[in-house]
């Protein structure tokens, strides 16, 4: 139908806004059939190094095989292709405070060595970290 009444009406008629038929002649291939030679090049970057991010990932593309790829391409074919990061954030080292929490175990529970607790006699236990030019306490 484009060619008889033009792509403006033919689109109107599908109810579809132009940039959409603009977008679908300009990139008749689907976004992973793109950049499907750049699979393998990510896989083995991601292997080699699995503590690159995704920006990281780019710039050895573009550095060691010369491929100019941005940064957010990068990082929808690793969503795409299910190839989440390898690696993974180390979780944060506890506070003191919560050393000595952990080490003192069910003793840390006050409450639960009182066997008969009135109605809001005990609101609430709190460990509060406080910090003094000194240190924390």
């Amino acid at each position: 139908m484009q060619g008889d009444v033009g792509l403006g009406l033919a689109l109107r008629a599908l109810g579809l806004a132009r940039s959409t038929g603009y977008y679908r002649v300009c990139h008749p291939r689907p976004y992973e059939a793109r950049y499907a030679a750049l699979r393998a090049p990510l896989e083995r970057i991601a292997r080699t190094h699995p503590e690159y991010g995704y920006r990281r990932t780019a710039t050895e593309l573009r550095a060691g095989l010369g491929i100019h790829v941005n940064h957010k391409v990068v990082r929808r074919l690793h969503r795409l292709w299910g190839r989440p990061l390898l690696r993974r954030p180390r979780a944060p080292r506890p506070s003191a405070v919560r050393q000595v929490i952990v080490r003192a175990g069910g003793r840390a529970n006050l409450v639960a060595t009182l066997e008969m607790i009135d109605p809001l006699a005990v609101r609430y236990t709190d460990f509060t970290e406080l910090r003094y030019a000194a240190g924390k306490a």
